[in-house]
């Protein structure tokens, strides 16, 4: 899962990370694709272990229904729906599953691994599960405190435990002027087997910053311009407000990693192979000269998405969702609207597509809501939105040009017979990038 975020009254930094009923609502929209509405809230509320710790947690104040607020949500393999909220006052976990149990204002959210995790040090927040593992990405902050050093969590979901703990050092959750947020934990696996060869790319919201990890190589910051805030002003449904973030929305297609800052209107993209071992000397400037302008926008986009060729992002003043074939040109004439719903999609800050590839996940939020203080218990303020892949890509051309670059042998091979198996990560990197 992706993004964890905390608004301080109204300077409006976003200072942590962003992130039962059936199937609710099916909407049909003009483009010939359904937006599915999978949960719905009002308000979060928990599964409690019992109601004297709810009343407990509401008497200390450490339960608050008005400040409890989803930002982002990622599907497990088993079927399990998680979702993230900021770890702030009032809020008792930050990283929850649906359960199928229903509250006053909507499914009940269960905290994750358990509610023994939980106490005042703790921050847990965003997350992205790869391979039935999910990794939590800590941001080391409650609220405006920081409590503990930030840190990845990775979790096996077969049995719920915790196999690594990974510290992040200071100089890399932090420019050097010290100032960082790091959110969006990106993890990319080539082969299940081999877990522990994952490589975990992690935005710096706030100190304009991409801090990767891989067990080979350890640790390693780069900052770019192209990461920097660029138009912070925004507007949903006529409610404006002011939100200097960012690179937020991570993606990897192919040999590339994609990015977009929130508070900007261009995606940008960098070879994989630029971000092994060298990017411990990578200087600003060289990192700019690596960087290249994959598209420009008509307005700010929050999380994006893909998979194969076919990119996902939203447009925040309009309440959509597009796709891009990434294959052709970026531009609006290849970029095509598949959701459009100024009720359903106020502010999509969580979207993933699910790891069976077969459905499109969003969860929206309202924020312009929450940071101007006119938030609604009574309303509808989450969603859990749902779309098929499969009929984005027969009723679009976002997925043209995929074809192509999966005609390639060792796509149909076994992965033992592949020709970077037993290599390293960055080596593989290397082997896609010389061979495309």
């Amino acid at each position: 899962l992706y993004v964890y975020s905390s608004y301080n009254n109204y300077s409006l930094k976003m200072k942590q990370p962003l992130f039962v009923i059936s199937i609710l609502t099916t909407v049909t929209i003009s483009f010939g694709v359904y937006l599915k509405t999978k949960y719905d809230w009002k308000y979060i509320d928990f599964l409690w272990e019992s109601e004297k710790q709810r009343e407990d947690a509401i008497n200390s104040g450490n339960y608050n229904p008005n400040s409890c607020v989803l930002y982002d949500v990622d599907k497990a393999r088993d079927g399990r729906i998680f979702v993230t909220s900021v770890r702030e006052q009032g809020v008792p976990a930050s990283l929850m599953t649906v359960s199928s149990e229903t509250g006053p204002g909507g499914p009940l959210l269960d905290p994750y691994p358990s509610w023994s995790w939980y106490n005042k040090n703790d921050c847990n927040g965003i997350i992205s599960i790869k391979c039935n593992h999910i990794f939590v990405l800590d941001c080391g902050k409650v609220g405006e405190d920081a409590v503990c050093p930030p840190q990845l969590l990775i979790f096996d979901l077969e049995n719920n435990m915790l196999v690594k703990r990974i510290r992040i050092p200071p100089h890399i959750a932090n420019n050097k002027n010290g100032t960082g947020l790091l959110v969006t934990p990106l993890a990319y696996v080539r082969d299940c087997k081999h877990i522990n060869d994952a490589t975990v790319f992690m935005a710096d919201i706030e100190g304009y910053g991409l801090a990767i990890y891989n067990d080979n190589f350890g640790f390693c910051r780069i900052e770019s311009n192209y990461m920097k805030p660029t138009d912070a002003n925004f507007t949903i449904e006529n409610q404006s407000f002011y939100l200097e973030d960012g690179i937020l929305g991570l993606t990897i297609i192919y040999k590339q990693l994609y990015y977009a800052p929130l508070a900007g209107k261009e995606i940008y993209k960098m070879d994989l192979c630029n971000l092994h071992q060298e990017c411990l000397e990578l200087s600003q400037n060289e990192v700019d000269k690596l960087t290249q302008l994959a598209g420009t926008l008509s307005s700010q986009t929050g999380p994006i998405a893909s998979e194969q060729c076919a990119i996902f992002f939203s447009n925040i003043p309009e309440t959509s969702i597009l796709c891009q074939d990434t294959g052709k040109e970026f531009h609006s004439t290849n970029t095509e609207v598949i959701a459009q719903n100024s009720d359903l999609l106020q502010f999509a800050s969580g979207m993933k597509v699910a790891n069976d590839g077969k459905s499109l996940i969003i969860l929206t939020n309202r924020i312009q809501r929450v940071i101007t203080n006119t938030l609604n218990l009574n309303e509808t303020n989450f969603r859990i939105l749902a779309m098929n892949i499969e009929a984005i890509r027969d009723e679009t051309n976002c997925f043209a040009s995929c074809s192509e670059d999966h005609s390639k042998p060792e796509h149909h091979m076994p992965w033992h017979n592949r020709p970077w198996h037993g290599k390293p990560w960055y080596d593989r990197f290397w082997y896609n990038f010389t061979k495309r």
